[in-house]
């Protein structure tokens, strides 16, 4: 009986124990390129808060003197384009700012459509393709997009 009852006691103890183990911490190249994942994931859902929510409110696009809000209306309006959204990224360079994890100059090309997309397809491409300079700042654990600029892309842009 007594064994019974300290398997009863135990085993929500070592339930709890075994939930709060958890995974190790993500490196922070691993964490950063789970952010820039969850962002593209955010564009195809249409997910303009979502994305957004990943934005500092300070966030600046000092060559057209944009803020966040502005930045949010031109994502929206070119959402707008197409009933589905598809988008291929890849990362040009990661920059790690004071050789910490505390901020990050990225790198990146993007090709949205709306239709899926392949490389193979980029030399006709049509749709929209850029390639953006973005500073993340790593704020309460999460990479927030501190600034941003842009310019068009083109399919040279996507080979390394």
């Amino acid at each position: 009986m007594s064994l019974i009852r300290s398997i009863t006691l135990f085993t929500p103890l070592l339930l709890l124990l075994a939930a709060c183990s958890g995974e190790p911490p993500m490196d922070k190249k691993t964490q950063l390129m789970t952010t820039l994942q969850n962002l593209e994931a955010a564009i195809e859902k249409k997910g303009v808060d979502e994305f957004f929510s990943q934005v500092s409110d300070d966030f600046k696009v000092s060559e057209r003197g944009w803020n966040k809000k502005d930045a949010e209306r031109f994502l929206r309006i070119r959402l707008m384009k197409n009933k589905t959204v598809h988008v291929h990224q890849m990362v040009k360079r990661i920059d790690w700012q004071n050789d910490g994890d505390q901020q990050a100059e990225v790198e990146v090309v993007a090709a949205m459509a709306g239709t899926d997309i392949s490389l193979d397809e980029l030399p006709s491409f049509r749709g929209d393709m850029a390639k953006f300079v973005v500073t993340f700042n790593k704020i309460d654990d999460q990479y927030i997009i501190t600034h941003a600029s842009w310019q068009r892309a083109t399919p040279a842009d996507f080979v390394f």
